[in-house]
């Protein structure tokens, strides 16, 4: 039985915001813009004195010691002699940890709550990799089935698939699950239920995880409290961009991508935003770059879904790559890109890509795609920049951001590092 994408109402959380095509933060400006709450945090430190540039580095023993501190006996020795692709995800975690004192801890602490019951190959998930492998055709499916697979601590927000020492395997960042909860708290339709500096604080914090500057202890320092309804929602946004994410990493294994040079000319773009000076929009790709948007394409049309599901799952595409250019604007304000440079295609183009050569699901609202949301990204866009030129150092610094102040409804108590986890 094929695996569901969702359970609940006709359109799911991707139209929640369809049709206020008034949005109420259209109507926003700068001058509304509130004070951020950024606390420094320590930088990240060896948690032990380490001679090595990287755990990876250092001889068996002493990385079995250092492992032993969150992995079972069995998985120590996985770690240090792997013998197939799933032994090497496991070590690229296991060393990721290492490398890191504040994820390091965050997993000490995990190990002494869960007790005898604790793995940490269990602790990481494959699901939304198992999900889209579900709803592949057959041949489709044999093709991915052995590919070793999930998420991972990284320092790159960013989904991947490679080939390993072991075999294939395919990655993507835990910290996209927080990006896409913060942005979309941001950018949904909660602008009744949540205030407009929180909503800011949130797209503040999503940025800042992209950015690399954000601590990544969510687990055990909450960024504030999000009431349980909203976060509902939030998830099940974060489930279906997820299962997206997974299945564009097996869609350039599928088509059997490979590296070479080429470049071809592209449309102009056709959804309204108003930024026509996006950095990354280019009128050449490269091959690599041609291929994410095949890759994208595929994500969408190799799974077998009812119309129902098929909407649900392609409106989630397009709002992921909306969040993502609001992201963008951020990153590309900071530290302009040289488009050929990169390996991937902007995330406007990416929409846009989808909007003109995915199949469109049978209710699909061409109003709110290719113009309510369009603007409500050059809205974001066009906030975001500016706070990022007026408030450069609360990106760029280490630590952690949180949607309100202590003590209040928004954040609750404040938690002190060291002291309460």
């Amino acid at each position: 039985m094929k695996k569901r994408l969702f359970t609940g109402t006709k359109n799911g959380f991707s139209s929640i915001w369809a049709g206020k095509k008034n949005h109420s933060l259209l109507k926003k400006t700068g001058d509304e813009l509130k004070k951020a709450y950024v606390e420094r945090n320590e930088k990240d430190l060896e948690p032990v004195v380490n001679l090595y540039d990287t755990w990876a580095d250092a001889p068996d023993d002493v990385l079995r010691g250092m492992v032993d501190g969150y992995c079972t006996p069995e998985e120590s020795e996985r770690v240090v002699h792997p013998q197939n692709s799933k032994d090497y995800l496991l070590r690229l975690r296991a060393v990721y940890i290492a490398d890191h004192t504040r994820t390091w801890r965050v997993f000490l602490h995990l190990r002494r709550i869960f007790g005898k019951e604790w793995s940490l190959e269990k602790y990481f998930s494959s699901d939304a990799y198992d999900a889209f492998r579900s709803m592949l055709g057959k041949e489709e499916y044999k093709k991915c089935k052995d590919v070793a697979c999930g998420n991972i601590y990284d320092n790159n927000a960013n989904g991947l698939i490679f080939a390993s020492p072991h075999g294939i395997l395919s990655t993507y960042s835990v910290s996209l699950r927080y990006f896409s909860i913060y942005a979309n708290l941001a950018l949904g339709g909660f602008e009744q239920e949540v205030p407009w500096h929180v909503r800011l604080n949130s797209m503040r914090i999503a940025c800042r995880v992209m950015l690399n500057t954000e601590a990544q202890d969510f687990i055990f320092d909450p960024r504030g409290i999000i009431p349980e309804k909203i976060m509902n929602d939030l998830k099940t946004e974060w489930w279906l961009n997820n299962i997206f994410l997974a299945g564009h990493e097996f869609s350039h294994f599928i088509l059997g991508h490979i590296k070479e040079e080429n470049k071809e000319e592209m449309g102009f773009l056709k959804p309204h935003f108003k930024d026509d000076t996006d950095y990354r929009k280019i009128y050449g790709y490269t091959v690599s770059q041609k291929q994410e948007f095949e890759a994208d394409l595929a994500a969408l049309n190799l799974v077998d879904l009812t119309d129902e599901e098929y909407s649900v799952y392609y409106c989630a595409a397009l709002n992921w790559f909306a969040i993502l250019a609001v992201y963008e604007g951020v990153e590309d304000s900071i530290s302009p890109p040289n488009g050929f440079n990169q390996t991937h295609p902007g995330a406007i183009a990416r929409y846009t890509n989808l909007i003109e050569k995915a199949r469109r699901p049978k209710d699909f609202d061409e109003k709110i795609y290719v113009e309510t949301l369009p603007e409500l990204v050059s809205f974001w866009r066009d906030i975001m920049i500016n706070d990022a030129a007026e408030h450069i150092e609360m990106y760029e610094m280490y630590g952690s951001a949180y949607l309100d102040k202590p003590n209040t409804a928004w954040r609750g108590k404040e938690l002190i590092d060291r002291v309460d986890y």
